[in-house]
């Protein structure tokens, strides 16, 4: 009977310890207020922007999980006019950031602080593994938060049928 209890007490601790994280801001929160200034040296501030989306995308230059959806972003959704792309990225110096947004030919605000996982907006947005993409709405309330294109698009599916929703109960 013991060895049944340790057994169970093992797949629960194993569980616990291999799942990700709850996310600490749900859909609805207000969203966590940054400024800065990005590798190209423009200074940006998340509650100054006027954008109706955000997507908040936390990255890593040698994460291929992170360039597949960065590029997946850049081909699918307009980021000049519809949405904007405020990333924060994981890497040795600003420099490599620059080198690879430009590469990729991503339209955004790009920010490296070389204190990678312990920086602030890391912290703040709770992230744990990369790509992490945080969705904003103008209001700077969060949408939703997405680790990869397809759960992406899904989220923004789901936004806009909301969107749709509101504006023909307000008619």
């Amino acid at each position: 009977m013991r060895h049944k209890g340790l057994l169970a007490i093992s797949l629960i601790l194993l569980v616990a310890t291999t799942m990700r994280a709850q996310f600490l801001h749900q859909p609805g929160d207000k969203a966590r207020d940054f400024e800065g200034v990005t590798v190209d040296g423009r200074e940006y501030h998340l509650y100054d922007s006027q954008a109706e989306r955000i997507i908040i995308c936390f990255w890593a230059v040698d994460c291929d999980y992170c360039h597949d959806f960065l590029k997946a972003l850049r081909r699918n959704v307009d980021l000049k006019n519809d949405y904007e792309l405020v990333t924060f990225a994981l890497a040795e110096t600003p420099k490599q950031v620059r080198r690879k947004a430009r590469c990729m030919r991503i339209h955004g605000w790009h920010f490296f602080d070389e204190a990678g996982w312990d920086s602030q907006p890391f912290l703040d947005y709770d992230v744990t593994s990369t790509p992490t993409v945080i969705l904003i709405d103008k209001d700077k309330n969060i949408i939703g938060e997405a680790y990869d294109f397809d759960e992406f698009e899904l989220l923004r599916r789901q936004e806009k049928e909301d969107r749709n929703s509101e504006t023909i109960e307000n008619k």
